[in-house]
């Protein structure tokens, strides 16, 4: 016999469920006072008893503490019941295990766990449980997942979907497909929000493969535009958390970020799942450290506003050169250059009557090989003086300790980094790759191979204490970078991108590359595009293909491409645009231009005919909702429900990098997108294209000839 089988049996089942949950509330509120209460009591008693023996103020002490912990645990259990109020659960699997006289197990699956103290039961469980998994991996029949004990095989019956909303169920869905079609199709037609959101009730089967993977070392995930990469790594987080609880927390997870806008952009992911916000930074920031923050240095954002607005063959040239393999061959030799040629080892008079002869000295400096370069002079000094005093009998006094040292320190030509850095250049016959911008400022490529070039001289800095490394956007950073994130993180990692996605395409990598770079890393493939309509998914590849994407079929309006006579007009038509935008259904609206400057220039004219704009630049530190106009590169990883291209004219999109730009722009609309540009179109414009219209005002919809 099915338990609830009915919907209405379903909803009655759920309303049940609520009352439950309710009283576990109240009685978790009175929880909370008695502690504050007791607490209270203890600071009133402590107060006004300033005599008392100092054995029991102690007691009171540790009494206090443990009511506080204890108070801390009891509110944040009231605060995941508020959360499972609202959503209790969404998927439920009747599953009987093959072994005889087993029982259906009926398992709601939600958010986060809930344990029945009266009934000695979990009436929900948390959709990171090993058990869970099913839910995610499995059509109805045969089945199973795995367990301390071993795997456990059985057989699925019944496989339902929810959509509950403040406790109330909108709809029941009966499953017979691994997460159903309907439930999916439903969830990627409602319009996006402010923050991105937890797609627990959506996850396929290929992304659970990669949520719950805790074998691999280094976990590289080439996920096309709009496969949810970027949420399914922080499932896997907020999973890793749950699967290896008191192992690891919060504090030890570590993401690299591109910027401010996207790291709040995603900051409510985790909290929605039951956990902290984890620390992000920068690549450029971690680099900077390792230099102990002494260069002026050209950000990512720079550089590639340098490459779109006004790159010279030399700069491109200087980019592509240190995003290659040969480029780190030739470190790694210069490296082993200094290390036979930059020590010039000379007698020093230690004292009036001795002398430590240099072939001594140069046999010291082989000897403590497995320290780095500039390590060395330390432990150096100490062994000679320790040899000096047995031969000779005297005793060393502070000032002849530091002549030595100071004397060897000045035998050794790499002292300075970034002169060490120009010989490497010199030595290699390239001079000319590198060059600093005014007032010094070092270019964006340089700083990880000068890093790099520290390291070696100096030695590691302080072994992190991240125990798991989180890498988004990973087209964006060169072989060089990875392999002193490497140097700096032994920890696991989780590393996300796609390549047709770089903003940089002279200085991107590749799966392949960072797996070499990384040498243990596994490659694990998204193609499914579920952000954008089919329509549009179709556009955006005949802009710059993807061989692997696959897009979902979700259909929606064709892009459009509008055509204008002068600038004046294409600003009316999206002024126009804007205004059918506010009165319809769609939250979110982004207006993506190719350069910064292009956004805020339009942003100022846009002003005089329409209020609520949000211009976001690289300085923005915070996502906001509504009509955001921002660059294709800070668009990056943020999704909207419709976008507009402009000035998509033949003279501002023609180069590569251009074109990815366009790309990008065009992969973050989900539902509705428009390109307008005046005068020549970029020849980057998909059309003729089935998928596309091309309409000129007052014309219709006969495209002019392009």
């Amino acid at each position: 016999m099915v338990f609830n089988k009915t919907e209405e049996q379903e909803k009655e089942y759920l309303r049940q469920i609520i009352n439950i949950i309710n009283n576990s509330v109240n009685n978790t509120d009175k929880s909370v006072k008695e502690h504050v209460d007791t607490l209270q009591e203890y600071k009133e008693y402590l107060w006004s008893n300033k005599d008392i023996d100092p054995h029991e103020i102690r007691s009171m002490r540790e009494s206090i503490l443990r009511h506080f912990a204890t108070g801390e645990s009891v509110i944040d259990k009231r605060k995941r019941l508020g959360k499972i109020l609202d959503i209790p659960y969404f998927g439920r699997i009747d599953f009987t295990e093959r072994k005889e006289g087993s029982e259906t197990r009926v398992l709601y699956i939600g958010i986060h766990t809930f344990y029945d103290p009266g009934k000695k039961a979990n009436l929900i469980h948390d959709w990171r449980a090993p058990i869970s998994s099913m839910f995610y991996d499995h059509e109805l029949g045969a089945a199973s997942y795995s367990s301390p004990t071993g795997e456990v095989e059985g057989d699925i019956s019944l496989k339902r979907q929810y959509r509950i909303r403040k406790g109330q169920m909108e709809y029941m869905i009966e499953n017979s497909l691994t997460v159903h079609d309907d439930v999916l199709q439903k969830e990627l037609s409602s319009n996006t929000d402010d923050k991105m959101k937890n797609i627990v009730t959506t996850i396929q089967r290929e992304q659970n493969r990669i949520i719950r993977n805790e074998d691999t070392q280094t976990l590289i995930i080439q996920g096309v535009a709009g496969s949810g990469k970027t949420s399914i790594a922080l499932h896997r987080i907020a999973y890793l958390l749950y699967a290896q609880k008191g192992e690891i927390t919060s504090k030890d997870i570590l993401i690299i970020s591109p910027n401010k806008v996207f790291a709040d952009y995603i900051s409510n992911v985790l909290p929605e799942l039951g956990e902290e916000t984890v620390p992000e930074t920068s690549m450029e920031q971690i680099l900077s450290g390792v230099l102990n923050n002494k260069y002026k240095y050209q950000n990512f954002f720079e550089q590639v506003t340098e490459l779109l607005e006004k790159p010279t063959p030399g700069f491109i040239e200087r980019i592509q050169y240190k995003a290659s393999f040969d480029f780190i061959s030739q470190l790694e030799k210069f490296i082993l250059h200094m290390e036979n040629h930059y020590f010039k080892a000379t007698d020093v008079k230690l004292t009036k009557h001795i002398t430590v002869p240099a072939e001594f000295i140069d046999e010291q400096f082989r000897r403590f090989n497995r320290y780095p370069m500039r390590q060395r002079f330390e432990t150096m000094t100490d062994y000679i003086l320790e040899m000096m005093t047995l031969k000779h009998y005297f005793k060393v006094t502070t000032t002849e300790r530091n002549l030595l040292k100071k004397e060897i320190q000045k035998m050794f030509a790499g002292n300075n980094d970034l002169q060490v850095y120009k010989d490497f250049f010199i030595w290699s016959g390239k001079p000319e790759m590198f060059k600093t911008h005014k007032n010094r400022t070092l270019e964006y490529a340089d700083l990880a191979p000068l890093a790099y070039l520290h390291v070696a001289l100096e030695g590691l800095p302080a072994p992190s204490r991240i125990k798991h490394l989180l890498i988004d956007e990973m087209q964006d950073y060169s072989p060089i970078q990875y392999k002193m994130i490497q140097k700096l993180y032994s920890c696991r990692k989780t590393i996300l991108g796609d390549a047709c996605q770089s903003v940089n395409p002279y200085g991107s990598s590749t799966a392949e590359m960072i797996q070499k770079a990384f040498v243990t890393g596994k490659v694990m493939k998204l193609c499914k595009s579920y952000r954008s309509t089919f329509e549009i998914s179709n556009f955006a590849q005949r802009i710059q293909a993807n061989e692997d994407l696959e897009a979902i079929a979700r259909h929606g309006d064709a892009p459009t491409v509008l055509s204008f006579k002068n600038p004046e007009e294409e600003l009316s038509a999206i002024s126009g645009i804007i205004t059918t935008f506010k009165k319809s259904n769609y939250k979110s609206l982004g207006i993506i231009c190719k350069t910064e400057v292009q956004a805020q220039e339009i942003t100022e004219r846009l002003k005089s005919h329409t209020d609520k704009l949000y211009f976001l630049s690289h300085q923005s530190t915070a996502f906001a909702k509504g009509i955001i106009i921002t660059s294709s590169h800070m668009a990056k990883g943020l999704e909207f429900d419709e976008v507009i291209i402009p000035q998509t004219n033949a003279s501002n999109y023609n180069t590569l990098i251009d074109k990815s730009m366009f790309y990008v722009a065009a992969t973050r609309a989900m539902h509705r997108l428009t390109i307008t540009y005046w005068d020549k179109p970029s020849r980057f414009i998909p059309f003729p294209n089935p998928y596309t219209r091309q309409s000129t005002p007052g014309n219709g919809n006969n495209p002019p000839a392009p």
